[in-house]
């Protein structure tokens, strides 16, 4: 009994043993067998899946127009000239001609000084030299006829010419004593009254000139080569007023903080209406280029800080392309450097990035564009 039933468990372990192998060549038949159109069933997979989750954006089909764009620069107002009027010698104010925010001619009196001793020493002056002159006269033709030495008349030429010289400084001086205008313009300011004493270098007044009228902006070294000496150009004051005008000055160096380039618009201002120191615009028109107006809100800016736009090529894919702004208007921005003809991502620009593929979507209407 004892050797049939060792007999009998030695079959069984057998027949487990079977069972078992049959199990994992089953399975390993369903494996190959399954790697037989694995490959494609799964490749489809991802064509399908590729397409399912592709971002949706809303596309608008752009063409290029003939654009003349404009350069705009913030800047202000500015005079021409401007002056302060100092004094050349010293004393005290005697009268003040002209009224703070008059306009006054080339050689005006702004400030009139005392004379004091300066009449004195002017009469003096004169006297001494009269008489050096009936001096010299004599010794010079005594001179000639043989009666005086030469070198006693020149010595009387030499008393002659300095009593002129001192003559001619007491009349400066005296002079001196009128504080004039340099030039045409408003006298705008002054610091003195009646009676004040002045020294020499102390400021009688200002004198700015108004007209033409400088509107001074500062623009970017990217747009100064379209600018030009002699340009006509058209300043946009915030007090509303407008004037036309022609750019005077571009500066041929940088300012080394702001990499600008300071521009000046000479405008005319014969009534003084707009005064120095306005927040203003210069406003110069460009030349004419092919340009696509676009929404302001499609502009973005790449990973370098670039800005452009996101456009959708024939595969639909997308393109990050640079552009730059021609003119901005309420109806939207004109911008260069796309082609002719172009693809702008409106809606969902935000949410892709260059060479994606995207599910674009054509804009029923000009406003969806918007």
């Amino acid at each position: 009994m004892k050797k049939i039933t060792g007999i009998s468990l030695h079959r069984s372990h057998y027949i487990a043993i079977g069972i078992t192998v049959a199990i994992v060549l089953w399975f390993a038949s369903g494996i190959f067998a399954s790697d037989d159109t694995g490959p494609e069933l799964t490749a489809a997979q991802e064509d399908a899946a590729h397409e399912g989750i592709a971002t949706r954006v809303q596309v608008v089909n752009s063409v290029a127009e003939m654009r003349r764009g404009a350069v705009v620069i913030r800047g202000r107002t500015a005079a021409k000239r401007a002056v302060q009027v100092r004094a050349e010698t010293q004393g005290s104010v005697a009268s003040l001609p002209v009224e703070k925010g008059a306009r006054v001619k080339k050689g005006d009196v702004l400030c009139k000084l005392n004379i004091d001793a300066r009449g004195a020493a002017l009469a003096e002056a004169q006297a001494v030299m009269r008489q050096r002159k009936l001096e010299y006269d004599a010794s010079r033709q005594l001179a000639e006829k043989g009666y005086r030495s030469q070198t006693t008349a020149a010595g009387s030429k030499a008393a002659y010419d300095a009593a002129a010289a001192r003559l001619k400084s007491v009349q400066i001086e005296l002079a001196q004593t009128s504080i004039v205008a340099p030039f045409d313009g408003v006298f705008d300011d002054r610091p003195v009254e009646v009676g004040d004493y002045m020294r020499m270098g102390d400021v009688c007044g200002s004198v700015v000139e108004l007209n033409p009228l400088l509107v001074v902006g500062q623009v970017a070294e990217d747009r100064v080569n379209a600018l030009a000496i002699g340009v006509k150009g058209r300043a946009k004051l915030v007090t509303g007023e407008t004037a036309e005008g022609t750019v005077s000055f571009v500066a041929k160096t940088a300012d080394p903080s702001t990499r600008t380039f300071r521009v000046e618009l000479e405008v005319p201002n014969e009534a003084l209406a707009m005064r120095a120191g306005v927040t203003a615009e210069i406003i110069v028109p460009s030349k004419e280029i092919f340009a696509h107006r676009i929404p302001s809100s499609v502009i973005a800016l790449d990973d370098n800080g670039v800005i452009g736009v996101r456009t959708v090529n024939g595969d639909k894919v997308v393109e990050f392309t640079r552009v730059e702004l021609v003119d901005d208007t309420p109806e939207g921005l004109w911008v260069s450097g796309l082609p002719e003809k172009v693809t702008l991502i409106t809606v969902g620009q935000n949410y892709v990035k260059a060479g994606e593929k995207v599910d674009a979507v054509v804009a029923s209407k000009a406003g969806d564009a918007s």
